[in-house]
């Protein structure tokens, strides 16, 4: 008989419903200390009608106080079965980041703040970042009245002892791994990549000229997603250079947005074809990063296909030439995936937006990722797809998906595929 045991990994409280502590009866809660193992009938960690507030339903096969079936927070505790942990499974112990892209109000109800008490309320500031254990823009009720829900994972982070809040959409983000996967990036998004060291001005005039809190040094290599560019309005040009404004917070430079940068030192993509300046004719046909593979003598680019006439690129494997794989197996692994890839993505007929590809251990244990993820070894991707959901994408390609295919509650447009054993979770 299979042994099926729930592992506690933190000082915790077992409770009666997946709630904040601070919002049940001492009844309602018992407190576990780390290292406690316990036999376990089942577990859940969602239903129907979505996840527990991120919390593992769990079916004891002891009872305490009388009660066989308790909730406990996930990252406190882990579900084994003769020794293999299949609870979190894969990026379900991944680590989301919440950016907060404008000033705005947190609340515990998604209402107008007008129509909320103060003690509802919590004001935070442009640029503020959050480390989540959960999310949610929508629950079986429908959606949150243009909100989104998040669970605060750090209790150091909790405000005023609660980690369930919300925000208004337009106001924050969700990261993963680096990459936004809410709301989801659209796949024709401007791109500016810095190609020589720069500086970025706040006026379109020779850095001479502008003091120094209007300039900011820039190195060759760094890229930045734009809300928009141009390289002239009404009255002209901008005397050769680029006006761009920055997408996200995040990269705000002196809380500024909108910049200017010579257009010789620099160029802006989208879906990783140069838009601006216009590629003069006879230009090498790639003009992405240069990088070089183990096991071959040949530069390669990150605008570069990873097959022939393929939708995927090596930029989008490599996560633009920041994580270049060590052994001639992970970069096979690559090609191998992305040839699996380019069939769903014909399949679909959309263009795949590739939040996470190869991982190197170091990134792998940064973001959360679990030991032994099929990221380290370049065989998985986590995946958006416009107008999907992780659970639609999913079940387009199940039927013939050579691998892994796993949806999640705490990411709900994101699919994982990989090219490992054959399974799913998540459904």
């Amino acid at each position: 008989m299979t042994q099926r045991i729930l592992r506690v990994t933190r000082d915790t409280v077992f409770k009666l419903r997946p709630e904040q502590s601070s919002q049940l009866s001492a009844e309602e809660k018992f407190s576990v200390a780390a290292g406690t193992v316990l036999g376990i009938q089942s577990y859940a960690y969602a239903d129907v009608n979505g996840d527990f507030n991120g919390h593992i339903k769990v079916a004891f096969t002891e009872a305490i106080r009388g009660l066989t079936t308790w909730f406990v927070f996930s990252f406190h505790a882990k579900v084994e079965f003769d020794g293999v942990v299949v609870y979190p499974i894969e990026e379900q112990a991944g680590i989301h980041i919440l950016q907060v892209n404008a000033d705005t109000v947190f609340k515990l109800r998604p209402l107008p703040s007008s129509v909320l008490p103060a003690e509802a309320l919590f004001s935070v500031k442009q640029g503020k970042s959050y480390p989540l254990h959960s999310y949610a823009f929508a629950d079986s009720g429908g959606d949150f009245n243009n909100h989104i829900r998040f669970a605060l994972r750090n209790r150091e982070d909790f405000i005023r002892d609660l980690s369930t809040w919300y925000a208004y959409s337009s106001h924050v983000y969700v990261e993963y791994d680096g990459k936004v996967v809410y709301p989801p990036e659209p796949p024709d998004i401007f791109v500016l990549r810095v190609t020589a060291n720069t500086i970025f001005k706040r006026r379109p005039v020779g850095a001479a000229q502008l003091p120094d809190e209007e300039k900011a040094s820039i190195p060759a290599g760094r890229t930045f997603k734009l809300d928009s560019y141009a390289f002239a309005d009404a009255q002209g040009s901008f005397n050769g250079h680029i006006k761009f404004t920055l997408r996200y917070a995040k990269d705000n430079i002196r809380e500024m947005n909108t910049w200017y940068v010579f257009d010789g030192h620099a160029r802006v993509e989208q879906q990783n074809k140069v838009v601006y300046p216009p590629p003069k004719p006879g230009s090498p046909i790639y003009s992405g990063k240069p990088f070089r593979l183990p096991g071959n003598s040949s530069t390669f680019y990150t605008d570069q296909p990873i097959i022939p006439g393929g939708s995927f690129t090596w930029g989008d494997a490599t996560h633009d030439a920041t994580r270049i794989p060590d052994t001639v197996t992970i970069v096979n692994n690559m090609i191998a995936l992305a040839r699996e890839l380019q069939k769903a993505r014909n399949q679909i007929g959309r263009p795949f937006l590739i939040n996470s590809w190869y991982r190197p251990p170091a990134i792998n244990d940064s973001v959360g990722g679990v030991p032994n993820s099929q990221h380290l070894y370049g065989k998985a991707v986590d995946l958006q797809v416009d107008g999907y959901s992780g659970r639609s994408l999913a079940n387009a390609v199940m039927l013939w998906w050579n691998g892994g295919v796993g949806i999640y509650s705490n990411l709900p447009d994101v699919v994982h595929l990989d090219i490992g054993p054959r399974r799913v979770w998540g459904f």
